[in-house]
């Protein structure tokens, strides 16, 4: 496998401080999303759209989560050169695939296009559109059960897993199912970021309202019932499933454009425009039902954190 691991430390741009928006960013430190219901199984609650499958999922299912989304797509393509996985795959006996909380199908989409001998089944509890390629197919169903598929003797040479941080409940129910699922030989993979804020510069500034989110998620994860840091176990959980040759690499993904690397400067604007897309729905839910906070709260907590961002002060990165 490849050696993706970033440097220990990535030298900043020292024109950073005054580093200007593109279109559309400046006003992100201000703005709360609004959305509207469009389906029976989706309802609103305080401005955003949620899905209801089952006791339904803590973040939103809008038109913001769905840029998220595609921020976080873009991204990943940049920062992995343009390939959808990094697992050592014959891709010439690529033969079925599985992209697993495939969300907006945007990952299994360009797997289709790519390998369109590959048969790729995207797997989540919200329904998708029809799928665009022959070789692609959607089924709606929870994958820490039992796997029902239209070919019972289908087995998976790849599995795919992103961002599935807080989705999931029971992860190693989800590890088992891919595990009975796939071909010997067949190769897993999942990308999560990893909560939590880093910085190599000498001093953190006082009071940061990033750092002090990213500690608070510790305990958004026991109100919720959900695991944020899913990231710092998941090797040790698919191991306990039994795969074999596990391997994991850890990735700087920069909170802003302020490394002088032109690649990682790009990551840093696609992950600050994820964060900023991404912070009010991952708060808003869980912070008013479990923690008693207000809808003015939540918000508030954006606007500092997005303010922080926008001083350009500090060089924060978080581990992918």
């Amino acid at each position: 496998m490849e050696n993706l691991n970033h440097p220990s430390i990535i030298p900043v741009d020292e024109q950073y401080s005054r580093y200007q928006f593109t279109e559309g960013e400046a006003d992100d430190d201000t703005s709360a999303y609004s959305v509207a219901s469009s389906a029976y199984n989706f309802r609103v609650e305080n401005g955003r759209r949620y899905h209801d499958y089952k006791d339904g999922h803590p973040f939103p299912y809008d038109e913001v989560s769905e840029e998220n989304e595609i921020v976080l797509h873009e991204l990943c393509l940049l920062l992995l050169d343009n390939n959808y996985f990094v697992s050592p795959v014959d891709e010439s006996s690529l033969r079925c695939v599985a992209d697993v909380g495939t969300g907006l199908g945007l990952w299994a989409e360009g797997v289709a296009e790519r390998y369109p001998d590959t048969q790729v089944v995207g797997i989540d509890t919200a329904p998708r559109p029809s799928p665009v390629f022959p070789n692609l197919s959607h089924i709606m169903f929870d994958a820490t059960e039992e796997w029902v598929l239209d070919d019972p003797t289908m087995k998976f040479d790849l599995v795919h897993i992103r961002s599935l941080f807080v989705g999931v409940k029971d992860w190693d129910a989800l590890y088992k199912q891919c595990f009975e699922n796939m071909n010997s030989g067949a190769w897993i993979e999942q990308m999560e970021v990893e909560i939590e804020a880093f910085t190599d510069d000498e001093e953190i500034l006082p009071d940061s309202h990033i750092t002090a989110l990213c500690n608070f998620t510790r305990e958004m994860s026991a109100a919720a019932g959900r695991d944020f840091q899913i990231s710092s176990a998941m090797k040790q959980k698919v191991e306990e499933a039994g795969f074999v040759d596990v391997q994991e690499q850890r990735l700087k993904l920069p909170l802003g454009p302020w490394p002088t690397d032109p690649k990682l400067k790009d990551v840093g604007r696609f992950y600050e425009r994820f964060y900023k897309t991404g912070l009010q729905g991952w708060l808003l839910q869980i912070c008013t039902r479990s923690m008693g906070w207000t809808v003015d709260q939540v918000n508030d907590a954006c606007i500092k954190a997005f303010q922080e961002i926008n001083s350009r002060q500090q060089h924060f990165y978080f581990p992918l």
